[in-house]
């Protein structure tokens, strides 16, 4: 049987998912994306920095000492432009990196949770494309219209 998600169709789509995180971040004001929240959530960086860090994590567990890694924990960005650098960087280590994971069926145990490196890739796509919605919903209670969340990049 043919595989329904080869390691590019999902290598697309978590590309996808970062530029649609990457337009939310450029949507935020400055002050706003480190200091608003609704309902007592986190602000929208906070939630940036988990996307990188379990990313972060899959590629650390998954090419061990190949990997680079995107920011030493507890020096997240201050500033917006300082967040999209480290962003556009991570990004640039996952594509240079992406072609030197051998087996997209191993099995990573990350959190105490045991998945293969697909399955790990998967979750990240959920969790961030979850968390984006949140940013979406800051965006709209500030009075911003959010980027179009079907925009994708390989749809063009």
């Amino acid at each position: 049987m043919k595989e329904l998600l080869t390691p590019e169709a999902l290598l697309t789509n978590l590309k996808d998912v970062r530029a649609l995180t990457r337009n939310v971040i450029e949507a935020f004001p400055e002050k706003e994306l480190f200091e608003f929240s609704v309902a007592n959530l986190r602000p929208f960086s906070a939630m940036v920095e988990e996307f990188l860090m379990i990313t972060n994590y899959i590629f650390t567990e998954t090419l061990h000492e190949k990997h680079t890694p995107f920011y030493t924990e507890g020096q997240f960005p201050t500033t917006k432009a300082e967040v999209l650098a480290l962003w556009d960087r991570a990004t640039e280590i996952l594509d240079r990196e992406w072609k030197e994971v051998g087996d997209y069926t191993q099995s990573l145990t990350i959190y105490q949770m045991t998945f293969s490196f697909a399955q790990w890739i998967l979750y990240a796509i959920e969790n961030e494309s979850h968390h984006r919605g949140q940013g979406y919903t800051y965006l709209r209670a500030l009075g911003i219209e959010p980027p179009f969340f079907w925009a994708r990049q390989s749809f063009n």
